[in-house]
């Protein structure tokens, strides 16, 4: 008569059990010394990425802004048009033209050609009976002759033409500033009317995926292995995040992030360590990009 309720606090024991495995696995500790601990940055798996022109020394002045911040872009979308747009659509449009009268002029010498061509044949072969002059057959060999070296010549300048259309072009498209990845605009420093500066025109990222760059002390290195677990925390956030371990650095350098212990060491070598973010962590944290946080990575 008592085996129900026994059976029904089993099954409770057992959920709150699982609950709490589920818990752990889920949430990770910094409160641990096992690991390495460092600081970190968040930033996209695509790093953020300048916007900038290809304008040359002289620079460039937006015309143009189609998008504002927070906007999202893919790749190849126009982003903004520079002042010279205008000009070097003309040197365009100018360059087609002159290929289009050059080309014409060659139609029209090419038939001048076949029929010199054809004049002095027939001269040649009358010559030898005399029943033309020497000096004829001269003459319309001398026509022939320089109808062929006229179509050389036109040949020669629509090839320079096309040579002049496609710098036109290219010229035109470093006009056209476009997205390089599919992301975010995240931040703009040039509006329409500004000339872009050293900053260029804007950061763009893609915000779908996020990591943490971990400054791991160089004498510590060896304990991290691509695919461990890391702990992600800072101060004001509600809560922890899991992350794992996907690229390690190459690089021997000073440190970036320096801890608020007046006593930590300023000068440390350190290599780059990157880890990917559980994607539940996407949505608190892409609007952090950049912010300083507390890496645990533990074997």
């Amino acid at each position: 008569m008592y085996a129900k309720p026994i059976d029904a606090l089993f099954l409770i024991v057992v959920f709150l059990l699982a609950c709490s495995n589920v818990l752990a696995e889920t949430q990770c500790r910094l409160d641990t010394k096992q690991g390495v601990g460092a600081l970190g940055r968040i930033e996209p798996r695509s790093r953020v990425i300048k916007v900038s022109h290809n304008a040359g020394p002289e620079g460039a002045r937006v015309e143009q802004l189609f998008f504002q911040e927070a906007d999202s872009v893919k790749s190849g979308q126009k982003l903004a048009v520079l002042s010279d747009h205008a000009k070097r659509k003309a040197e365009v449009d100018a360059a087609r033209a002159r290929i289009k009268v050059l080309e014409a002029q060659r139609t029209v010498e090419q038939a001048a050609l076949t029929f010199n061509k054809k004049e002095h044949v027939r001269h040649q072969s009358l010559e030898p009976s005399a029943a033309v002059s020497i000096s004829l057959a001269d003459a319309k060999l001398l026509a022939y002759e320089q109808s062929l070296a006229n179509l050389k010549r036109l040949s020669a300048e629509i090839a320079h033409a096309q040579s002049e259309q496609k710098i036109a072009e290219a010229e035109l498209d470093n006009t056209l500033i476009t997205a390089s990845i599919t992301g975010t605009i995240v931040k703009i420093f040039t509006r329409p009317g500004e000339r872009i500066g050293d900053n260029g025109l804007l950061q763009i990222a893609d915000l779908s995926q996020l990591d943490v760059v971990a400054e791991v002390y160089e004498s510590e290195l060896p304990q991290v292995k691509v695919g461990q677990t890391g702990c992600i925390t800072a101060s004001g956030l509600t809560r922890s995040y899991l992350a794992h371990v996907r690229e390690l650095g190459f690089l021997v350098r000073k440190n970036d992030l320096n801890d608020t212990d007046p006593l930590a060491d300023r000068d440390n070598r350190i290599i780059e360590v990157r880890l990917t973010l559980e994607q539940e962590a996407v949505a608190d944290l892409q609007h952090q990009i950049f912010r300083q946080v507390k890496v645990r990575i533990t074997p």
